[in-house]
């Protein structure tokens, strides 16, 4: 949600097929379904991972009996859990453990993601299960926080993707009431987003239940922040608005929706907390 990120670097149809050229049990299933696994595989990536005009294959098709469509739904999905010899273990753990980012591109906490999150759940899409495309760096929390909630009644995804749209804006500011010493918060949507982008952050924020996570981060953040204030005015060097905007700076070039540069930012932007902080009675922090 946080963060646009550039795509893998491998491509995922090659991946796909060096996968299935590996692969020496169900070579008739695999034959059937490779054809139309590619066509689909090409397809997301022009679809930007939207499920409208994208069901899920029909597994029966490409075997003789229910009992095998059941049998290679789980074939399919076991491809995530290649052994360390196999495609595509290398390229998943590259997305693991050497993504080089700096926090999670799903909600914007900080702290490098070590799990990967299926866009659309390879329970649903088992033909999307090594799409590395569909497989985006993630939190533990959101992984498991978003689970299946993939898709709104009229089929698009209910999520952000982090592949494909433009999130490296400011999506959402955090609004504080008083008393601002220990202050009662809200958040706001952007007003000035598009209004689909806007419809999938709503989405995409209740779908991993972000807000309740914020807010606890919050509580201690805001008390750093009252201290800091305390600790600026007592300098008598600079300003608070001056100390908070290097600490912004700092913190937007992780991204501009990374926790901190939210918290930042929306301090920033309300003039009756930043005179609070600059004028107002730090009385927990003299």
């Amino acid at each position: 949600m946080v963060a646009k990120i550039p795509k893998p670097d491998e491509d995922s149809v090659v991946i796909l097929n060096l996968v299935l050229a590996e692969r020496v049990k169900f070579m008739k299933f695999y034959g059937r379904i490779s054809p139309d696994l590619t066509a689909r595989y090409q397809l997301y990536d022009a679809q930007k991972g939207c499920p409208s005009a994208m069901p899920p294959l029909v597994l029966r098709d490409y075997v003789d009996t229910d009992a095998q469509a059941v049998s290679r739904k789980t074939t399919l999905i076991g491809l995530y859990k290649p052994a360390v010899d196999k495609y595509p273990f290398n390229e998943l753990d590259k997305l693991r453990t050497k993504n080089k980012l700096l926090a999670c591109p799903l909600c914007g906490e900080l702290g490098r993601p070590r799990t990967l999150d299926h866009c659309l759940p390879k329970t649903v899409y088992p033909e999307f299960a090594i799409n590395l495309l569909n497989l985006v760096p993630a939190c533990d929390w959101c992984q498991g926080e978003k689970l299946v909630d993939y898709k709104n009644s009229d089929g698009f995804r209910n999520f952000l993707h982090p592949y494909y749209d433009e999130v490296n804006r400011p999506l959402y500011v955090i609004k504080l009431k008083k008393p601002y010493l220990t202050p009662i918060i809200d958040f706001e949507i952007m007003d000035d987003l598009p209004a689909e982008l806007k419809r999938l952050v709503a989405s995409h924020l209740d779908g991993i239940n972000f807000w309740e996570r914020f807010k606890e981060y919050f509580e201690t953040s805001y008390q750093d922040i009252i201290r800091i204030a305390s600790d600026t005015r007592a300098a008598g060097v600079r300003t608070v608005v001056d100390t908070l905007e290097g600490a912004y700076a700092l913190q937007a070039e992780k991204g501009v929706n990374t926790w901190d540069a939210v918290v930042y930012r929306s301090l920033l932007v309300d003039p009756d907390v930043m005179n609070f902080l600059q004028c107002g009675v730090l009385s927990e922090f003299p």
